[in-house]
Formats: C-alpha cells, structure tokens, sequence
C-alpha cells in the first residue's frame, strides 16, 4: 500500500514536469520516465526501502527540476532585449558611480545614502536578468528598487515642495509598482 502512494507521488512529479514539454514528447517521455520508478523503487541493491523511496522521490523531483530549467532556457532574451539589458546595466553602474561620489563630498547627508541603495538594486535589476536568475528574485529586486525610488522622490518632494518633478517622478513610480503587480495578478490568472 505504501509503495502505491510512493509511486502515485512519483507519477505526480513527473506529470507537472512533463507538462512543460512540448506537446508531442509528452506521453513519451512520461511513459519512459514513469518505467523507471518500480525499478528505483524495488532495486534490490539498495537494502533499506526508505532510501529506495528517497531516491524514487529524489529521481522524480529532478526530472521537474530539470524540466523547469529546460523551459527557462528556452526563453533566452531576444539580441535587442539583451542589449537594452546591457545599456541599462550600464547607465545603473553610472549613477552608482556618481552616487557614491556624492557621499564622499557629503557624507552627513542620509537622502545620498538612500540614492546609492536606490542605485544597488538599479544595478541588481539587469544583473539578475542576465545572469538568469528566477523570475521571482527578479521581481522582488524590481519592487524594492522601485520602493527605494519612491521614497527618495518624495524625500526629495518634502525637502523642496514647490518643485513639482519630484511628485510626478514619484506618482510615474508608484504607477509601475501598480502596473507590476497588475500584470503579475493576470498572468497568474491566465496560467490557472
């Protein structure tokens, strides 16, 4: 009894990993797969049954492993994505550069030290992009660099009211966060 749940855990892993291959090796690759848990599962070289189902578990888990790495590479950046990703990177490396002057020339003011940690998470952004880091390190970087910029501009708004950039730099700001998380809403609601 105990070996049937262990095997429909298995089949179960190796079904979520098999729905992120294409269409036609699917059922392939799912009966292949699938052939290979009984056999993990009653070997008799290894003696004790836990480490048998660990290492069924272990197999099936790294077939979805392996799966979702697979699909993640598949979804390389396009030339111009990865040249934007680049520039960006670039124009972040600046303004951390700059950034980090301004504390060496005014090391009592603390709106310097918010704008280099604005300019860390800047540069983390494309970072992460390039390095291929997953989807939701990604976003959280994005929301705290854009949190970061949003508090900056409205301490730079509250520092000089009557300059009205730093409102709308900040309103531009809290309107990606909100684009953001509306577009994150609907692309789970379309995978479900």
């Amino acid at each position: 009894m105990r070996g049937e749940r262990l095997l429909r855990a298995g089949e179960y892993l190796l079904g979520q990993a098999c729905r992120r291959l294409p269409p036609d090796i699917r059922e392939e690759r799912y009966r292949e797969w699938a052939g290979e848990l009984p056999a993990i599962l009653h070997d008799p070289q290894a003696r004790l049954a836990p480490w048998r189902a660990v290492r069924m578990l272990s197999y099936a888990a790294d077939t979805l492993r392996g799966t979702i790495l697979t699909s993640a590479k598949a979804r390389r950046p396009t030339p111009r994505m990865a040249a934007l990703q680049y520039l960006v990177l670039a124009a972040a490396l600046v303004n951390l550069g700059w950034n980090t002057w301004t504390i060496v020339r005014a090391p009592e003011h603390a709106l310097n030290y918010a704008n280099v940690a604005w300019s860390v998470l800047l540069v983390a952004w494309p970072v992460s992009m390039l390095v291929r880091a997953s989807a939701r390190v990604t976003a959280m970087i994005l929301i705290s660099s854009t949190l970061v910029g949003v508090t900056v501009t409205l301490w730079t708004a509250a520092q000089a009211p009557a300059d009205w950039v730093n409102y709308f730099l900040a309103a531009c700001l809290v309107l990606l966060l909100l684009a953001w998380w509306l577009a994150s809403r609907w692309a789970r609601t379309k995978r479900a």
